[in-house]
């Protein structure tokens, strides 16, 4: 029995080994890969001796978020982070001057721990290391090339952030300050992730209560930044005394933007902060309420509904561009005498079933839209990809012969009956 286990453990540190070696075999062909990538080909054959040896035994631990020290964040959602945070950064390549790209996966393990070791340690081996850092200075902190990667490392991390937030449940952000990319001397190499709970507030509107959410995000000084805007700015008539009021939606709008827009509600919830942010809103003041449009890849794709309540400023609901009570959607009417009943059967009254008709590819259907003013949703085929909805393709001509009787299709002008 104590030979079978000695033979065992002996297998395992074989194993052990081997795997070792291998590792170390794939760390030198990535590093000799990005010397070619990143400063050319003879480059590699400068490294001084030992080079290698000392690289890979101060090599960066591998880059990972968790969460700060006293966050009581779910597993369940650091697994969650880290997938999508590698998901992301796979598709993610550094543009090098002289043409090369490089993945930031690679650049953010061997690379930086390349570019640091002859920035800090080849200055103590004489041969060749002008030639290196020469090579290599454009990867130098403070260098331009590494203010593109920090600013690369920013965007991602804020996307995944974004991705994961939820006005329902929680918004993220993520400290990176401490990682191998900001500080070369870290022996850690972990994002930290912070988790916020928004603000509920229950407020009452036409004598009941209603659930809405401080409309708010978290700030690189990791607090929160609360939206504000004048009334005025969204056509109110001006008080006595005008100050900018904090804005609260409703959790009903909240469920008709994500059941009418369809895509990560991180996305959309950081656009909706984001709108009353704009030095002019663009809006439709009627009969108490605004039409503040709503926006997504500069497209207007439909309006918050808000109105005055009690000195805050609350968005009731959501309209897509085609819903009953927009200007659009009274223009289809018009048009083609399409009724809430007919936009609901016919299913363009939400962006993932109407990007699945296509009608950019429909010369009769295109015009309708364009001349109602819902041209910009024939530009957002694109996001039809992101729907969380699985929406299969449909056919644009059975609506047109829908509408077939509708005096836009007969060549008549309702506008001027």
């Amino acid at each position: 029995m104590a030979k079978s286990k000695k033979k065992g453990g002996n297998s395992i540190a074989a194993e052990a080994k081997l795997q070792s070696i291998r590792h170390q075999k794939r760390f030198r062909e990535r590093i000799e890969e990005l010397c070619n990538l990143l400063a050319g080909p003879e480059h590699f054959k400068l490294l001084p001796q030992g080079a290698m040896e000392s690289m890979y035994a101060n090599r960066y631990p591998v880059l990972k978020a968790k969460p700060t020290a006293g966050a009581n964040m779910k597993k369940s959602k650091v697994i969650q982070f880290n997938k999508l945070m590698n998901s992301l950064m796979e598709n993610q390549y550094l543009p090098i001057d002289n043409g090369n790209k490089v993945s930031l996966g690679w650049y953010l393990s061997e690379g930086l721990v390349l570019i640091n070791f002859i920035y800090i340690y080849v200055t103590h081996y004489p041969v060749a290391s002008k030639k290196l850092k020469e090579g290599f200075q454009d990867y130098f902190p403070e260098s331009e090339g590494q203010i593109l990667v920090e600013n690369i490392v920013d965007e991602l991390m804020t996307d995944t952030c974004v991705l994961l937030s939820d006005f329902n449940k929680s918004i993220y952000k993520a400290n990176v300050i401490n990682i191998a990319c900001f500080d070369m001397s870290t022996t850690q190499n972990d994002i930290l992730i912070r988790e916020f709970k928004p603000e509920q507030v229950n407020i009452q509107i036409e004598g009941k209560y209603h659930s809405t959410i401080r409309l708010g995000w978290i700030s690189p000084e990791f607090e929160w930044v609360w939206s504000r805007v004048k009334p005025s700015a969204l056509g109110f008539p001006s008080g006595s005394v005008e100050i900018p009021l904090e804005i609260y939606i409703q959790l009903h709008a909240l469920n008709k933007l994500q059941e009418r827009i369809d895509i990560s509600p991180g996305i959309m919830h950081s656009i909706a902060f984001l709108l009353f942010f704009q030095d002019k809103i663009p809006h439709h003041y009627a009969n108490g309420k605004s039409l503040v449009e709503y926006r997504v890849s500069n497209e207007k794709v439909g309006y918050f509904v808000v109105t005055m309540n009690d000195a805050k400023l609350v968005i009731r609901t959501f309209l897509f561009l085609t819903n009953d009570g927009t200007p659009e959607g009274k223009n289809l009417r018009r048009l083609a005498e399409i009724e809430r009943a007919d936009k609901e059967h016919l299913m363009i009254d939400k962006l993932s079933t109407f990007n699945a008709y296509h009608f950019d590819r429909n010369e009769k259907m295109s015009k309708l839209f364009n001349e109602a003013g819902c041209g910009s949703l024939l530009k957002l085929g694109h996001l039809q990809e992101f729907s969380l909805n699985d929406v299969k393709d449909k056919d644009s001509e059975s609506i047109e012969q829908y509408l077939a009787d509708a005096s836009f299709f007969r060549n008549e002008n309702p506008f001027e009956r």
